[in-house]
């Protein structure tokens, strides 16, 4: 029984390894918007535009890593005749991750960006963080993920000071490892907002894809 048990998890390996040692291949998502009309009497437009996900095999070539690099965008726009000023308003871009079968105690993300031509940072835990010049690094996070469990990662936040606000990510890295299985991503996009008499979120959630 051990040595079947052996060979079935080698099988298995095997045809994880070949998935992560395929050519890189990349699949756009639908474009997803939503229109909420509050108590209060505004107007709340939000959209998930310009996302692409990117397959690349893993840098280490293991069974259990999954990477890729993703482009995603988010605005939002308050309008109408509120009865009551909108004293905050947010906007979140991310994405939720989950895993099929976590094959150790935890699975990492890492995200990072270049700055200049021959540096690589990874900072943590602040979303948009300004490092030199007009670059964006964005945060290093570690979560723990178990089977049949979704994980959300916020890629950026803005604080709204007008009537319409945007976040972009372009070719961001996510990288999942230990996990042995299916790892599928759900985009998503949240503008909140606050009056006086009343909080109001809304949300858009891109279609579900495999990394």
């Amino acid at each position: 029984m051990k040595g079947s048990t052996i060979a079935m998890l080698g099988i298995a390996a095997a045809a994880v390894f070949g998935a992560t040692s395929a050519t890189a291949s990349a699949d756009p998502v639908a474009d997803k918007s939503r229109v909420v009309n509050t108590e209060d009497g505004w107007e709340l437009r939000i959209s998930k535009t310009a996302e692409d996900v990117q397959r690349v095999p893993n840098l280490a070539a293991t069974p259990f890593t999954r990477e890729g690099f993703v482009t995603l965008s988010a605005a939002t726009d308050i309008s109408g005749e509120g009865r009551e000023a909108v004293n905050s308003g947010t906007l979140q871009l991310g994405y939720q991750i989950g895993c099929q079968a976590d094959v150790s105690n935890g699975l990492s993300l890492g995200i990072s960006a270049a700055i200049g031509p021959n540096a690589m940072v990874t900072v943590a835990p602040s979303p948009g963080l300004a490092v030199g010049g007009s670059a964006l690094a964005l945060p290093n996070m570690s979560t723990t993920i178990k089977p049949g469990t979704i994980t959300s990662i916020t890629l950026g936040t803005k604080a709204l000071a007008e009537s319409h606000g945007s976040i972009s990510v372009d070719q961001v890295q996510i990288k999942i490892d230990a996990c042995a299985g299916a790892v599928s991503l759900r985009s998503f996009a949240i503008v909140s907002t606050s009056t006086a008499t009343a909080d109001n979120s809304v949300a858009v959630y891109g279609d579900p894809i495999w990394l």
